[in-house]
């Protein structure tokens, strides 16, 4: 019994070992922008694929947001996320996303895996791959120019891979992300398109937050939060997330990102498993017009009774 404890432990952690090489020798990444999101929180999938079966036994977000309202060509974003998991530790989902901003629109389509070790009865080690493939349609050809000068429209499409590492516990969360490793030709000329070179530039993420209980007779809880968002050709951003929940049914909060935006939120929770959000978002503009963004959100969560080799939590941080 000892020998096959022994080996059954050697290949959980030859497995995560193997995986965790496999996400850190890609050595030269792509920056590419994600989609803005105000309430990412309530759908961490997006940005970090080991999240994938962690809330629930089965899971399905839907996403709209308009940004920048009433401004011309603004960006449109609709996400669709499902996941679920696995009685053996295993998790997995899909997301599609559709983005539209100027003349251009995109369309991810993505398969999410995870994989989580139980480092203890409280906490799980998890690591995550998204794979997929975007479809684009650039129509540069009714775009107008300052020399009047008319681009062929270019459509296509590329391929898309990230790598996520998540630490959960009863007391706090983080995770760290990698997204967008492949370089995209969303935005070169048909001349161009095809000389898109693989793996140069990304997006990375690091996450966590924790939940601090304010009173057991309301059951108040504060649920802070941060996302620090880094790309080597943008500046640094970061989140400042500060979420109240009362009782289970009724979450509010506000969220700061440095130098950029500040938006206020509030979500209403039905028998513990639908959740209904909106956010406002206000860009800090010094000049120009007032830019604001409207954001709602649809969660639902299953309990199908998988909690063999998961945590089971009747609160989670996200």
């Amino acid at each position: 019994m000892i020998i096959n404890l022994i080996y059954f432990t050697y290949k959980r952690a030859s497995l995560i070992l193997f995986l965790i090489i496999c996400c850190f020798s890609f050595c030269k990444l792509n920056a590419q922008q994600v989609p803005h999101y105000a309430q990412y929180m309530y759908n961490m999938q997006v940005l970090n694929p080991a999240f994938v079966g962690h809330k629930s036994d089965l899971n399905a977000t839907l996403l709209s947001r308009g940004q920048w309202i009433n401004v011309d060509g603004a960006p449109e974003t609709v996400t669709f996320s499902l996941n679920t998991r696995l009685n053996s530790g295993w998790g997995i989902g899909a997301t599609v996303i559709r983005d539209e901003i100027g003349l251009v629109d995109n369309t991810d389509l993505n398969i999410d895996v995870s994989y989580s070790v139980s480092l203890s009865d409280t906490s799980l080690l998890s690591f995550g791959v998204k794979g997929g493939i975007a479809f684009f349609n650039n129509d540069l050809a009714s775009g107008i120019t300052v020399d009047n000068e008319i681009y062929a429209s270019t459509t296509g499409q590329y391929g898309n891979m990230a790598f996520g590492l998540l630490y959960t516990s009863n007391k706090y969360y983080l995770g760290l992300s990698v997204l967008n490793i492949f370089e995209s030709p969303v935005f070169r000329l048909q001349d161009d398109i095809q000389t898109v070179q693989g793996l140069e530039r990304g997006n990375y993420f690091l996450t966590g937050g924790t939940i601090i209980k304010i009173s057991d007779f309301n059951e108040i809880t504060f649920r802070p939060s941060t996302m620090i968002k880094y790309s080597p050709t943008l500046p640094l951003s970061v989140d400042l997330n500060a979420n109240f929940n009362f009782n289970k049914k009724f979450e509010t909060g506000i969220s700061y990102r440095h130098q950029n935006s500040i938006s206020a939120m509030a979500s209403v929770i039905f028998y513990d498993r639908f959740r209904i959000g909106y956010a406002y978002e206000n860009f800090l503009a010094a000049f120009g017009p007032n830019l604001n963004s409207h954001e709602i959100i649809l969660r639902v969560d299953f309990d199908l009774k998988r909690n063999k080799k998961w945590i089971y939590r009747d609160c989670c941080f996200f």
